[in-house]
């Protein structure tokens, strides 16, 4: 896994044997400047992520107890994966490592089980509970991430696999 987002990893390597612009230091600029705010959300993240899943798997449970019952490890594994994954990509400021490192995947494999609708709501749950529990600065910066969960959670199969072909290309 590299340290640096993929943005900045590749304006560093496009650089290589030149100075660059003001211009493009900006997202540099950026990414550091934003970086306490991302630090203080990874942090939230780590201390609330668990009781953020169980809330939210609480609130799931109580519309679809039979896939709880069924499927409840599985869901609260996968779930705090998913926050985990969160918490780096917010700290990172790489939303394409989110994509690329979880995303896809797991949006592949629930829609292969047939569990996306379903895993659709428990994530709307979770935003719930994030915007709910969460200082409003945390959960704009997690919120893009559950959204972007959602809408993959949300294409149907055949989509989904041309969107993978696409990011595999990239």
């Amino acid at each position: 896994m590299q340290a640096i987002n993929s943005k900045l990893a590749e304006l560093i390597h496009d650089s290589e044997g030149r100075y660059l612009s003001g211009a493009q230091l900006q997202p540099m600029k950026k990414y550091l400047h934003s970086f306490a705010d991302r630090a203080k959300t990874y942090e939230i993240l780590r201390e609330k992520g668990d009781v953020l899943v169980r809330h939210a798997l609480k609130k799931f449970m109580a519309m679809h107890p039979d896939i709880m019952q069924q499927h409840g490890k599985r869901c609260y594994y996968d779930m705090t994966q998913v926050v985990r994954y969160i918490g780096l990509s917010i700290l990172k400021d790489d939303p394409q490592f989110f994509n690329d490192s979880l995303l896809l995947w797991q949006a592949n494999i629930l829609t292969a089980y047939q569990k996306q609708n379903s895993c659709g709501v428990a994530y709307r749950c979770l935003k719930e509970e994030v915007d709910d529990r969460l200082p409003s600065s945390a959960s704009q910066l997690i919120d893009p991430y559950l959204n972007m969960m959602m809408e993959a959670l949300d294409l149907p199969p055949k989509l989904m696999a041309t969107v993978q072909k696409g990011a595999m290309a990239s």
